[in-house]
């Protein structure tokens, strides 16, 4: 007669036989796992590519705004790590491209922005802008995902943080405003405006009459407003209750006199030590100047000429705009004050929209990948 085993080794003869099926199980999974991948199959080795047309797919002008303005929050509370950007001048052929790196503490990935504008192609028929976002994982440093956007995301951030600015800065009751230029960014500038604010016509100013005209029709047209051109900046700043400026001038465009109590000016323009939009007494005579960056600003922008005549001191400007949208540093107060907020992008714009996108991208599996 067989004699039977004792119950707890047949549970330990069970337990053995399963472990074994979840280690063989464990085995077969871990083949159709490329080396040096992760678990949703994609090889390390694999990068996400993005053209223009996919990411405006999942990048509106409301996303943008958003974003951007939770990077600047970002940035003056101490979780930034932002460098200062590269300015490459290529002046045989009108070119200049700018490389910002940045990185938001806790965030998935770090970029690095290249963008540039090289201001004669037009006359080959090309746009002027290019450029692209380089993603990569921040914990590792591999590449993950290349946003050829051809300048895209940065015309919309720059855009949308004129927006967060007027929200913060202006009136909440505007009739007029005055947009001086008629590009892309003057385009953005406004459709972005009427995002955070409502107001009842623009008036545009562009050194070629006929760029004006058709600047009027178009945007009057998309936006359902009316537009109508100036024949100086004089005629479309007076009056005005935001004042945008979206040019590449190197002389002052915009001057004191015309500026009404209570009015808002975005400058966008200067991003270089050359280039100036303001006479520096719109600065001076400001009841509150705003930068993204005073350090950059002062360096670069408007407030960087105010600093050079004597206009300024470093220390008169009222703070940044992400000390604003945090509440350690007072927006408009008063109805009559004036206010200029000094734009000169900063990496974090980069981040937060590059983040936004890329994730958005995964999620809806748009975009190619390649091995690299």
């Amino acid at each position: 007669m067989t004699r039977r085993q004792p119950k707890w080794i047949e549970v330990r003869h069970r337990g053995r036989a399963v472990l074994q099926k979840v280690i063989q199980l464990k085995s077969v999974l871990q083949s159709f796992i490329p080396e040096g991948g992760s678990t949703d199959g994609r090889s390390r080795d694999e990068v996400l590519l993005l053209t223009k047309s996919q990411i405006e797919s999942v990048l509106t002008m409301e996303d943008a705004i958003e974003a951007v303005a939770d990077g600047f929050k970002a940035y003056n509370s101490g979780r930034a790590v932002v460098p200062f950007p590269v300015a490459l001048l290529v002046p045989d052929h009108s070119g200049d491209i700018h490389i910002k790196p940045g990185y938001i503490k806790g965030y998935p990935t770090y970029t690095v922005k290249i963008a540039s504008g090289f201001y004669d192609n037009a006359k080959l028929g090309l746009p002027s802008s290019h450029g692209m976002m380089l993603v990569f994982d921040s914990g590792t440093g591999w590449p993950a995902c290349i946003e050829v956007d051809r300048g895209m995301i940065t015309d919309l951030r720059t855009a949308a943080a004129g927006a967060v600015a007027a929200r913060a800065l202006a009136r909440q009751s505007v009739d007029k405003v005055a947009v001086i230029g008629t590009g892309v960014q003057a385009r953005l500038q406004i459709e972005a405006l009427s995002k955070v604010r409502k107001f009842e016509w623009v008036s545009v100013w562009g050194r070629d009459p006929s760029k004006a005209a058709l600047y009027a029709k178009e945007m009057g047209e998309s936006l359902g407003l009316k537009v109508i051109p100036a024949s100086s900046v004089k005629e479309a700043v007076t009056g005005s209750d935001v004042i945008v400026t979206a040019t590449m001038s190197t002389e002052p465009l915009v001057f004191s006199d015309w500026i009404s109590k209570g009015a808002h000016v975005t400058a966008v323009g200067s991003d270089s030590p050359e280039k100036q939009e303001l006479e520096t007494a719109v600065l001076g005579n400001a009841d509150k100047v705003v930068c993204d960056s005073v350090k950059q600003c002062a360096q670069l922008g408007e407030v960087h000429h105010a600093i050079e005549d004597g206009t300024l001191d470093e220390k008169d400007v009222h703070g940044e705009l992400g000390e604003v949208l945090l509440g350690d540093k007072s927006g408009r107060e008063r109805d009559d004050e004036i206010t200029v907020c000094d734009l000169t992008g900063i990496a974090v714009q980069d981040v937060v929209t590059s983040q936004l996108v890329y994730e958005r991208a995964i999620k809806r599996n748009i975009g190619s990948f390649i091995r690299v």
